[in-house]
């Protein structure tokens, strides 16, 4: 075994498991994984400088187990991504077994057994995600980081099959089975490492991205999300169909006696139901404080309508009593469609908000709708469920 593998190899794995414990503290959880099993592979790669230093038997075992470990976490790092703890009980088994195999073959002082036992314990525990994966390869780094995969889950194979060819004279130190083993591992190793780097990087920045766009509270939209959105239908074509503004009424109030924290659940709730309601292709968000938006693509006025109140209907009959809220909670509700004539949704957006203040004036708890900014409200014609617009 070469002198620079003994020592390249042990700093290269623990640079990548403090790499990702870095990365494991930005509440990457894979990482996590990633970083232990980097970790326990440097270790494994240590042994043969302890054994030299202090001769011992017990150090053969010691770096089975942790290569062994090292592959389990492996393993529980990928189906984090793909299909989290997937036959778990499986995998803890494998890694027993294994284990138990090296230590008889430590036992009866048969190298080839333990060498084959180690080799093909790893082999199934980082091929089992490769079964889990194959069908979630939806973009680029997760097909290299199955490529990676691959490569690692192969070459533990063809190195556990091939013991007897590499294993000259018995010598572990100086054989051919020692040298491919840490040439392979310094470079399909390094390739594992970069390939699952760059995917948790990904998945970070697609998080960042999640958290830019989204209200942390209710889990819709935020007000640049539905920007956005509604930048890319404009892009796709032309933006038509309806807009309903939503605002809870004497929120404030619902705040001042019984806490910010009930006031959270209430907004909660109503965002739980505009989901309910809302159609698949919907864009709804929350724009701050106790205020809503949906935009409906390719919907009418009337069916929009019947939308906001079937909404503003089990906002009043549902939340109230299941917050425990001693009076009625109840929302206004302002809708208008996109017109023809409209440069752009801000145009709707201000009849829509026109109209919600309408509705506000009017008693609160009630839909309007406003089609244009210069003339009154003009609804469409009730839906049989809407009681002409209020309860």
């Amino acid at each position: 075994m070469g002198e620079n593998f003994a020592f390249f190899l042990p700093i290269m794995m623990a640079s990548f498991g403090i790499v990702f414990g870095v990365v494991w503290s930005w509440r990457v959880r894979a990482a996590g994984y990633w970083s232990a099993a980097f970790f326990c592979i440097a270790g494994g790669f240590t042994i043969p400088v302890a054994f030299a230093a202090l001769p011992s038997a017990i150090w053969g075992f010691v770096a089975d187990l942790l290569f062994a470990s090292g592959f389990l976490l492996f393993s529980q790092a990928l189906l984090e991504r793909w299909r989290p703890s997937w036959l778990l009980a499986v995998r803890v088994a494998i890694w027993g077994l294994s284990l138990l195999l090296c230590a008889v073959a430590i036992a009866l002082d048969d190298l080839p057994l333990e060498l084959i036992s180690s080799d093909f314990g790893c082999f199934l525990l980082i091929a089992l995600p490769l079964i889990a994966g194959k069908d979630r390869l939806g973009n680029w780094a997760d097909r290299v980081l199955f490529s990676a995969v691959a490569l690692v889950a192969l070459d533990n194979l063809i190195r556990g099959s091939t013991v007897p060819l590499t294993l000259s004279g018995g010598d572990f130190q100086d054989s051919a089975y020692a040298f491919l083993m840490q040439a392979l591992a310094c470079v399909f190793g390094l390739f594992l490492a970069l390939a699952a780097l760059a995917a948790n990087m990904l998945d970070l920045l697609a998080r960042y991205q999640r958290d830019a766009l989204h209200d942390p509270l209710s889990g819709l939209l935020n007000r640049r999300g539905f920007d956005e959105a509604l930048a890319q239908r404009t892009r796709r074509g032309t933006a038509e169909g309806s807009l309903i503004v939503c605002d809870i009424d004497h929120f404030k109030s619902v705040n001042d006696e019984y806490g910010h924290a009930l006031g959270d659940r209430v907004i909660v709730a109503l965002a739980r139901i505009l989901t309910r309601f809302a159609p698949p292709s919907a864009v709804t968000a929350r724009f701050g404080g106790e205020e809503f938006v949906l935009f409906l693509p390719d919907m009418n006025a009337a069916r929009a309508a019947g939308i906001a109140n079937d909404i503003r209907e089990s906002l009043a009959l549902e939340v109230a009593d299941h917050l425990g809220l001693a009076r009625p909670l109840t929302a206004s509700f302002g809708l208008s469609t996109l017109q023809r004539g409209d440069v752009s949704i801000d145009e709707a957006m201000a009849r829509a908000d026109a109209a919600l203040y309408e509705a506000k004036a009017r008693g609160r708890n009630r839909l309007c709708v406003r089609r244009a900014l210069s003339t009154p409200d003009a609804p469409p014609a009730p839906d049989p469920r809407s009681h002409a617009f209020r309860g």
